[in-house]
This record gives structure tokens, sequence and C-alpha cells, in this order.
């Protein structure tokens, strides 16, 4: 899934362009996602994505920017990446919003761990409590997978248990092998996209 596009909204009127943009209430404590539409003037529907609220950050990693006021983690569908970062970027300059738009497409990518075995397969290789209660449901942290720094995020479009691991591209490689390792007992097996549509479709 790392074809996704990834994005990050950042700044001092990132709330309010993020209030303008998404259907959906995102003004969540830092740690939370949420799942929405992007709607157009019209209040029509442009694309689908999660939005992950962020902490303020002094400092800049791969894993986030530097930021002042309020920031989110943006992940859209690849085959509409584009078009969204065209209609955010039209929407931030038509209403003078005062923050920015940073493309980390290229810089992360996206694993996707789904079903009744996925807590127990990265039990093994992230440093994080997965149980219910210390990492519920659409909330995101940033934990070490296999020693490397990634953003988990517990959500599912399967309707099984399940998180996305956000990777900075230099550990994409290590991570994806100690999971591959770690879920070999319990029949892990790769699946593309489009399966992940057809699970989607039951659920």
């Amino acid at each position: 899934m790392s074809y996704f596009g990834k994005f990050y909204l950042v700044g001092l009127d990132a709330r309010k362009a993020a209030d303008w943009l998404f259907s959906a209430d995102v003004s969540r404590p830092p740690g939370s996602t949420v799942y929405t539409c992007m709607l157009n003037h019209r209040g029509g529907t442009e694309s689908d994505l999660t939005v992950s609220r962020l902490a303020p950050s002094p400092q800049t990693s791969p894993l986030a920017p530097a930021f002042e006021g309020d920031g989110y983690y943006l992940a859209v569908g690849g085959a509409v990446a584009q078009h969204s970062w065209s209609h955010i970027t039209t929407v931030l300059q038509d209403w003078k919003f005062r923050c920015q738009l940073v493309d980390s497409s290229e810089d992360l990518g996206l694993i996707s761990i789904q079903g009744p075995a996925s807590r127990a397969i990265l039990q093994e290789v992230l440093d994080a409590d997965l149980s219910n209660e210390a990492f519920p449901l659409f909330t995101h942290q940033l934990v070490r997978a296999a020693g490397h720094l990634v953003r988990a995020m517990r959500l599912s479009f399967v309707g099984e248990l399940g998180w996305e691991l956000h990777i900075p591209r230099s550990s994409c490689l290590p991570v994806y092998q100690a999971v591959m390792a770690a879920g070999a007992k319990h029949g892990l097996v790769n699946a593309g996209y489009r399966a992940i549509d057809s699970l989607s479709i039951e659920k």
C-alpha cells in the first residue's frame, strides 16, 4: 500500500482548513485517527482518506515535519492522490488558510497487517502494548518496529483486527522482513490491494 498519497497538513490555520475540507469532525486529541470524506465547495465528495491528528513538534523527523499550531497526517488512496493534493492546494490558496501541505508520499512506505492474528504478529515486532486498552481502534502511535521508528495506526478496511505501519523509506525492507518472519507461524501471506477491496465489500 506504499502507493498511497501521504501528506501533512500543518500550521496555524490547519484546523480551519481541515474543518472546511473533511466531512467528519477531526478536532480530536493528538493520537486520534478519523476515516472521512474530502469535500468540495458544493458538499460533493472528492475522495476518502484517513486523517490523523498530530502533536506539535519543534523538530522535523521522517514521520512528521516541525510545525506550530495544528497538524494532521493524511493518507489517501494512490489512485486519487494527485487529485487530492491538487484539490487541497486549491482550497488552501482560495481561502488563504495559513498552513502548509507537505507531500511525503515518496518518503514513506505503508504496510497493512490485517486479520485475527495481526495483534499476535505485531506484538513480536513492535515495542508497544497492542491491547485494546493501550491501543484503541482509530488511534496512532510512534513506536519502534524491529528497532525502526514507525507510525502504527490501528484501523481496518476489511472488518478484522488490523494495523497499518507507516514507515520511513529506508526502513521499509527490514520492517517488512521482521513482520513476515514473525507472521510465518501464523500463516501470514502477502496480499494485494484488490484483495483488501474484496474483503471490504464483504465487511
